[in-house]
């Protein structure tokens, strides 16, 4: 059995002195990666007038996979092109198998090890100082990678240039399998895998924030089976504040670029393609809101229409046309504007679904009172 062992939270508690002689006087100071606050400012600790951080969330916050063996209390971290061990009580590290050394040496509190910060940092590949106007931290991370790991397979995405790189198991090492069409951008992305079985993973890379009144989203998706891409698929929005986000969490995975979707099976085979242009008439982006094996519900982000989608026959029904009233959709018809937040604030919204009976809410532009209709699924 190969002794690193992955380990997700705390590292294994172990009575061992930290080293620590009384706290310095130097006040904590904040800590920013890239520029952002990942909250490992409240983790840091103070001794010997040097900043001390836990090392897994160091490793978080840098993309590397860390690996811990507990007879010799000693922690391996990877990433692209960079391995690095470290070890309890010892000053020497290795970076690529050269020796490096850091200022102080790692120890372990109250069962966690914890590393200086700017040395550490240094040896990880970042640069990090003390900018003495605001006293924040800055760590600087070019590649900005992000790390994910499904049934012992491992992911990094570069924020930077989108480089997708992937190791079998935790003994390999990272190798290059393609590239995201991404845009580099102040913004961290989300990095999520769901393992499908036979060595299939659905990877999905996503960023939505907020700014001036629009809501900005973006995706990325790929496919990958034993190392080998087999779709990739991305859609990037910016659209009016979208208020009112569905209620009822989707229950099948699949994958969409804005313009079509398609379905996962639960084995990770890619199934039917549904053309969202060529299905309702209309061209433009659509979002997803709900996915299930048997329907799915697209809104079409122009008019904030909802549609939904027989996945055994690729039926579509216009559910704004069906569900509002024709006395409500006189206004709704003229006005229906995905740009305008007060529409987007009374568009038909799915609410809950029990069996095949979809439960929605609307609220009429004139007069302010919210409605609920129910649409039952046809047996297809």
């Amino acid at each position: 059995m190969n002794k690193w062992k992955i380990t997700l939270g705390i590292f294994a508690a172990v009575a061992l002195s930290t080293g620590f002689g009384a706290a310095s006087a130097r006040a904590e100071s904040q800590i920013q990666f890239n520029y952002k606050d990942t909250g490992i400012s409240s983790k840091q600790v103070i001794a010997e007038n040097t900043t001390f951080v836990p090392l897994k969330s160091l490793a978080d916050a840098m993309g590397y996979a860390l690996s811990w063996d507990q007879p010799s209390k000693t922690a391996k971290l990877v990433r692209p092109a960079r391995e690095i061990v470290l070890t309890s009580g010892a000053t020497l590290s290795k970076v690529n198998g050269s020796v490096s050394a850091l200022s102080k040496s790692p120890r372990i509190i109250k069962g966690t090890l914890y590393v200086p910060l700017v040395s550490t940092v240094s040896v990880l590949g970042g640069k990090a100082w003390l900018n003495k106007t605001d006293e924040i931290i800055q760590v600087v991370d070019e590649p900005r990678f992000v790390t994910a790991t499904a049934e012992g397979r491992s992911y990094w995405v570069s924020q930077k240039n989108g480089d997708l790189y992937y190791r079998a198991s935790v003994v390999g090492k990272p190798v290059k399998i393609g590239q995201l069409p991404l845009t580099e951008s102040a913004y961290n992305h989300g990095f999520e895998i769901k393992g499908l079985g036979n060595g299939t993973d659905l990877l999905q890379l996503t960023d939505n924030h907020y700014a001036m009144f629009t809501d900005f989203s973006s995706s990325y998706q790929v496919l990958v089976k034993a190392g080998t891409i087999l779709k990739q698929m991305d859609y990037n929005y910016s659209i009016a504040a979208y208020t009112h986000a569905p209620q009822v969490p989707s229950t099948q995975l699949y994958m969409t670029d804005g313009k079509s979707v398609q379905y996962i099976s639960k084995d990770g085979r890619l199934g039917k393609l549904f053309d969202l242009e060529k299905l309702t008439g209309t061209t433009g982006d659509f979002i997803v809101e709900y996915a299930a094996e048997d329907v799915a519900l697209v809104r079409f982000l122009n008019t904030t229409q909802l549609f939904i989608i027989y996945s055994s026959t690729g039926d579509i029904i216009n559910l704004s046309e069906q569900l509002i009233s024709s006395e409500d959709r006189k206004e709704w018809d003229r006005v229906n504007d995905g740009r305008d937040p007060y529409v987007l604030s009374k568009m038909l919204v799915l609410k809950n679904r029990a069996g095949n009976v979809l439960t929605f809410n609307y609220t009429p532009l004139i007069d302010g009172y919210a409605k609920k209709v129910t649409y039952t699924l046809v047996t297809k």
